[in-house]
């Protein structure tokens, strides 16, 4: 990213399901001088099915070192209700503002499937008004 920012105006991060490790990688963006705005790439509201072909496509969740620290994902993936976006907006909600991270929204990855994202999207934002007014 350090030699393409000067071609960029932004930066998008792929998929990650762990707040941590997405905290972590933007403290090491910026440790390497990069101040570009960050997007957060999230998954949107997806079905189960779809979030772990995704998943499984893309290298998530393919090593043993993935599933020992991050077993507890699949085991709530594959529960009632499954996936919702809810907790990595909740989680990395505070790095948006903050002059320090550099964080200007979230990308959301639909994967197609538009319709329920966006209902989640509005419903989200919905909520975000009620609680500021």
């Amino acid at each position: 990213m350090y030699e393409k920012r000067p071609y960029a105006t932004y930066i998008v991060s792929q998929i990650c399901f762990d707040p941590e490790t997405t905290s972590g990688w933007i403290r090491g963006v910026r440790e390497r001088g990069v101040e570009l705005p960050i997007y957060i790439g999230i998954p949107g509201a997806v079905s189960k099915r779809k979030l772990m072909q995704i998943s499984s496509s893309i290298g998530v969740g393919g090593s043993a070192d993935f599933l020992k620290k991050h077993g507890n994902w699949f085991v709530r993936l594959l529960l009632p209700g499954g996936y919702s976006p809810d907790d990595l907006v909740k989680e990395l909600g505070p790095y948006l503002g903050d002059p320090d991270c550099g964080v200007d929204g979230f990308h959301i990855y639909t994967f197609n499937e538009v319709k329920n994202t966006e209902a989640w999207r509005q419903e989200m934002l919905s909520a975000i008004e009620r609680a500021e007014g």
